[in-house]
């Protein structure tokens, strides 16, 4: 899915920012000496593509560059030699500056124009609560060094983040209500709770609302309505799909436009994961590479039906092709299938025993799941 930027972005990296590019960016870190920051963004205009190239480090931890864009987008910077990731916003017509360790960006000096400058002051004020995120993960890790309880651990990690949260919530709530003529204030939306995420939205200004930040603000916009659909038609899934209870039916259509039902799969000794994705998930393609992993390695044991969700046609049956997926796929046209799973994100899983009843649900891309797979496949 990646493609290497041609255009101007990619001509210009390595040089001085041109007059032509409306965003640059430039700063020093002091960890990283003759580097290379991978750079990534999603661009959905006309059609979703995801940019991506390389920006040289010298040997005194400086680097810049300079591009084309028509909106604001939220850009990963990978560090290639530790695989470290962290994010920043680009901006048209704006310039940032950043100093600081690579690794800390909760510490990075920012500065540049206008709207860098608004956005330190803002990040300053998410800080100590993102601290305390990291501290919270730190605890866990230690703990299990230490020999400790892995249940009682995570349990633990769970309340103490679902506090931390709380509180990241009503901070951006607070910080929105303040300041909703400030573009940096978009920083906050999607701090607290997920249902609090339209209400978020609905605090900017129509002037921020219908900004440059548009594009990234609709996209927030859609899953937040997505979500408030799921959770209205929650209790009906909680009837239809339980773990430990018979897998809701469904036909569909594969990539041939034939019928495929689920059921035919049960009752033939195999496991069977109904995978929930789009075109449009970024995760949901970043987990193809371990699923084809698990696929070849369980695969006489193991069947897998995905579940195309709220995808055009011919993006579901390209996104097949380029990620050369082999096991069963369908597409869910009207929604109606997710939502009887009772899908809240996407990629989520359902593992089926091979008689046909539902082991486990899981929502996102982490070894918790293949974990589990090595477990009960093994």
């Amino acid at each position: 899915m990646k493609k290497l930027l041609t255009s101007l972005c990619a001509l210009l990296i390595c040089s001085a920012a041109s007059a032509q590019d409306n965003f640059q960016m430039s700063g020093t870190f002091t960890d990283i000496k003759n580097d290379t920051l991978a750079v990534e963004f999603v661009k959905r205009e006309p059609t979703k593509e995801i940019v991506s190239f390389n920006v040289p480090v010298d040997n005194k931890g400086e680097f810049h560059f300079g591009c084309q864009i028509k909106n604001a987008y939220k850009a990963s910077m990978t560090l290639k030699s530790k695989k470290v990731e962290e994010f920043i916003f680009f901006v048209p017509e704006e310039k940032a500056v950043i100093n600081g360790v690579f690794s800390e960006p909760y510490d990075w000096k920012i500065s540049g124009s206008d709207f860098y400058q608004k956005l330190a002051k803002a990040e300053e004020t998410r800080r100590p609560l993102l601290k305390e995120f990291d501290q919270s993960e730190a605890v866990y890790q230690q703990g299990l060094k230490a020999g400790g309880d892995e249940k009682a651990l995570k349990e633990q990690r769970e309340k103490t983040n679902i506090d931390i949260n709380k509180r990241m919530g009503n901070l951006a709530m607070d910080y929105l209500r303040q300041h909703p003529n400030e573009e940096a204030s978009v920083i906050f939306v999607g701090d607290g709770a997920f249902d609090d995420l339209g209400e978020e939205i609905k605090l900017l200004s129509p002037e921020v609302r219908n900004g440059r930040f548009k594009n990234f603000l609709d996209i927030r916009q859609t899953l937040s309505d997505r979500y408030m659909q799921a959770k209205n038609a929650s209790q009906k899934a909680k009837e239809t799909i339980e773990e430990g209870k018979p897998a809701p039916d469904f036909t569909l259509k594969d990539l041939k436009g034939n019928d495929f039902t689920l059921s035919s799969l049960f009752h033939k000794g195999k496991y069977v994961i109904v995978d929930f994705w789009g075109s449009w998930c970024t995760w949901c393609i970043k987990g193809f590479p371990k699923m084809k992993e698990y696929y070849a390695k369980f695969k006489d044991k193991l069947e897998i039906v995905g579940v195309d969700c709220y995808d055009k046609e011919d993006k579901w049956k390209e996104a097949v092709r380029k990620n050369g997926i082999t096991w069963q796929q369908v597409r869910s046209a009207d929604g109606t299938t997710e939502v009887t799973f009772g899908v809240k994100g996407y990629p989520h899983k359902v593992l089926i025993s091979p008689e046909g009843k539902v082991l486990k649900m899981i929502t996102g891309e982490s070894d918790d799941f293949y974990n589990l797979l090595d477990v009960t496949l093994k």
